[in-house]
């Protein structure tokens, strides 16, 4: 693709470790008034969310109280409140942090700050928010999910508005995994496995009995291995709450919305005519870039209008359906304090309000928000903000735990994808050759000849299918065991969670490759 937009923020995503120490480093920070007074704004949100984790520790509140100064570099990173996020959400922080303090020895007097941004507005529906994945060729699909359970009335309530599990649920979750540990064929001692999972697991119930929603108890989670086990000074944060910070860049994206929604539909057109899927919605360009929110706890995918000279949004709610309407009042002079609360911001907007309103150095993102940030990258550019230096962390993690083990043990071949493909191939060709003997029982069938060797040359062949079939289905469960990223939770039991950190860290010191594998 040869647009120079596209071609100068892919050239500008760092490739090495390294690299991006020197970009951050050679950056020249000194936040504005503006930027500043948002900063400062934020620090009552932060010491909010880690007085409630239990997780204000000396580390935690000296890096908050850097955000007083304009000189301080920021480093953000954001992901929804998964429950048992996987590994990559985890390694975006180890990264920032990795970065940090990598900044710090270069340049002792500097200031950085890594924050956290808890997304708890998306809905409880998306599947990875409510489910976790561990290998296990034990189970049918290879895989064995960990599930919050969320009724039908329920899918379409923002995460920050879930109630916490019940603790039969959270402790289903644990004898989940307690079961996975002790039919495990790979390992004959499993009690420092146990042990492994005791201590995350410790973790898993003090966030659980400190949470107010559902949403809080992944989130506080998340903080108490990074803030007491890694003993990082990440600060954590819910979008949530902090609708007051960016309010003037709510007011900001409204007002210019017919300037956002013609570079984001410019932005589609030109992905979509190179037949590139960004995962960005083909029809985001006709809603506002804010959700707004309904009082059954859901939200609204809001349009802007005009309404008797003043400036709407509108639309249905997710959930209860119900038409919410919200007057802006006059376009040429918006003041959004009384509504901003009622607001949160779409994918895109997210990262083009850190660096408006906030004065961010670094954004990391998972491979998964490429594609938003490519788009959104147009539509800043478009807007006047500059976005901040974009990390990706995209390496594939090497380890052999109890269920990647397990699944090489399983393996006919040394290579299971040419296996697979050859026994799919085969189950071809038995359809092939058994479907001019079912033509032919319906022939005979109906002149009324003898079946009786056709029907034996029928079950023979079918036997053996069958049997093809079910070893498609042990190379297909193999092949999912091992192809997942999958939760913390398999890390922590596997490596405990301080060796975890560890071989994440020491990676980007001693190999610093952000696409190398990760190998443990």
């Amino acid at each position: 693709m040869s647009d120079p937009l596209v071609l100068e923020f892919t050239a500008s995503i760092p490739e090495k470790f390294a690299d991006a120490v020197n970009h951050v480093v050679s950056q020249k920070i000194l936040a504005s008034d503006f930027v500043l007074r948002n900063r400062v704004m934020l620090k009552s949100f932060i010491k909010k969310f880690h007085s409630e984790a239990g997780t204000l520790t000396d580390k935690v509140r000296s890096s908050i109280e850097f955000l007083d100064d304009p000189m301080t570099r920021i480093v953000v990173s954001t992901h929804q409140p998964n429950l048992f996020a996987y590994g990559g959400v985890f390694k975006k922080i180890v990264l920032l942090e990795t970065l940090k303090n990598a900044v710090k020895e270069l340049d002792r007097h500097s200031k950085v700050v890594n924050l956290f941004f808890v997304v708890d507005h998306d809905f409880v529906d998306e599947s990875w928010v409510r489910l976790a994945q561990l290998p296990s060729v034990q189970h049918s699909s290879g895989v064995m999910e960990l599930r919050l359970p969320v009724s039908e009335s329920k899918r379409w309530q923002m995460v920050c508005n879930m109630p916490v599990p019940s603790h039969l649920v959270v402790h289903n979750w644990k004898r989940q995994v307690k079961s996975w540990i002790r039919k495990s064929t790979a390992v004959a001692d499993k009690n420092m496995l146990v042990d492994n999972l005791e201590q995350f697991w410790q973790h898993v119930e003090y966030s659980h009995a400190r949470a107010g929603s559902y949403a809080d108890l992944n989130s506080f989670l998340m903080s108490r291995v990074v803030n007491e086990t890694w003993n990082y000074s990440t600060l954590f944060v819910r979008l949530s709450e902090t609708f007051t910070v960016f309010e003037n860049g709510f007011t900001f994206l409204i007002s210019n919305s017919n300037m956002y929604s013609d570079a984001l539909r410019r932005a589609e057109n030109m992905f979509m005519s190179h037949g590139i899927d960004t995962g960005v919605s083909s029809s985001s360009h006709l809603h506002a870039p804010a959700w707004l929110h309904c009082k059954c706890g859901s939200k609204t995918s809001a349009k802007i209008a005009m309404k008797n000279s003043d400036l709407v949004l509108a639309g249905p709610c997710m959930s209860c359906k119900k038409e919410q309407v919200l007057n802006l009042g006059n376009p040429e002079n918006l003041d959004l304090g009384q509504f901003v609360h009622k607001l949160s911001p779409r994918a895109i907007p997210i990262p083009l309000l850190l660096a408006r309103d906030l004065g961010i150095s670094c954004y990391a993102s998972g491979t998964g928000g490429i594609g938003y940030l490519v788009v959104g990258n147009i539509v800043s550019k478009k807007l006047g903000i500059g976005l901040p230096l974009v990390l990706v962390w995209p390496s594939r993690d090497i380890y052999k735990g109890i269920g990647q083990s397990e699944a090489a043990a399983s393996m006919s071949t040394e290579n299971n994808d040419l296996y697979l493909q050859s026994l799919e191939k085969q189950n071809v060709e038995y359809e092939e050759r058994i479907k001019p003997l079912l033509s032919k029982r319906t022939e005979r069938v109906r002149t009324g000849e003898p079946l009786g060797e056709l029907l034996s040359r029928l079950f023979e062949l079918k036997e053996e299918q069958r049997e093809v079939r079910r070893k498609i289905s042990t190379a297909e469960k193999i092949r999912n065991a091992g192809n997942l990223s999958p939760c913390f939770i398999d890390y922590a039991v596997n490596f405990g969670m301080a060796r975890t950190e560890r071989a994440w860290k020491n990676h980007l010191v001693k190999d610093g490759g952000l696409a190398s594998p990760v190998e443990f």
